[in-house]
């Protein structure tokens, strides 16, 4: 009877030991549960991995007239910006915690099948401090961009409409790349040019797409965040770690990003 009452503990202990230690091992988001678990902020969407997404040259995998998998996934996403946006509202800002979690990719993927909508879409390149939009898109001039604007005046928008480039995707779709890296972003960004510009173009655009830094590396975002009606925050699988949804809930509850999602 002893042995049997000792097989029958370890058997229930052994199992719930097990399960406790593989879970406190586990620190990186997983799946959407995880998410469902960890925050309370609305899930818009999941992009599926695919290899395409994992080079380092060219990202924007949707196309035009195609069906994919990951291309139902983008139209998902883009039939639920309604529901994030109020009547007026059509500036979306784009980040994430750290670097590598698909940001930049994401956002222009998402621009690419709104383009495609027939409707017209700027995607601008805040992230003036690692930029990638320009190689994204193949860009003829990376050197011309919005952080080329912050140094001129305010009001200057011919020269705005000069650093606004075509995209070879889609004659909806228009590029504003970073520009030359500066030696002080913060600076920039918290020049009157900023507002300016982004009220410029939300008049003569369907949607801005703004891809912007890490919000949890340095507070750019933040500044940007001013000028923006909704937050798209982009969480990567296997790759972002549980606790920097406290960050997340954070900013959603003392609201220092727009309506986050």
């Amino acid at each position: 009877n002893m042995i049997l009452f000792v097989a029958l503990i370890v058997g229930w202990v052994l199992p719930y030991l097990y399960y406790f230690i593989r879970d406190f091992f586990r620190y990186r988001i997983e799946s959407r549960e995880d998410l469902l678990k960890l925050t309370n902020v609305p899930l818009i969407g999941a992009v599926p991995y695919i290899k395409a997404l994992s080079k380092g040259d060219r990202n924007v995998v949707v196309q035009e007239n195609r069906n994919s998998v990951v291309v139902e996934v983008y139209r998902g996403i883009r039939s639920n910006l309604p529901f994030v946006l109020s009547k007026g509202q059509n500036v979306i800002l784009f980040t994430s915690t750290t670097s590598g979690e698909g940001k930049t990719c994401i956002a222009s993927n998402l621009a690419a099948s709104i383009a495609f909508a027939g409707k017209k879409v700027v995607v601008v390149g805040l992230d003036i401090r690692k930029p990638r939009l320009a190689g994204l898109f193949n860009l003829a001039n990376s050197e011309k961009g919005i952080s080329n604007f912050f140094t001129r005046p305010a009001d200057d928008y011919v020269y705005l409409e000069s650093i606004i480039q075509k995209s070879d995707i889609s004659s909806n779709l228009d590029i504003i790349a970073a520009g030359p890296i500066p030696p002080n972003p913060a600076e920039l960004l918290e020049k009157e040019n900023l507002v300016t510009a982004i009220n410029y173009l939300k008049q003569k655009y369907d949607y801005v797409i703004l891809d912007t830094a890490p919000v949890g590396l340095v507070s750019d975002t933040l500044t940007i965040g001013k000028v923006a009606d909704a937050t798209l925050f982009v969480v990567r699988a296997n790759y972002t770690l549980k606790g920097d949804m406290d960050l997340v809930n954070s900013l959603a509850v003392d609201k220092r990003l727009p309506n986050v999602n």
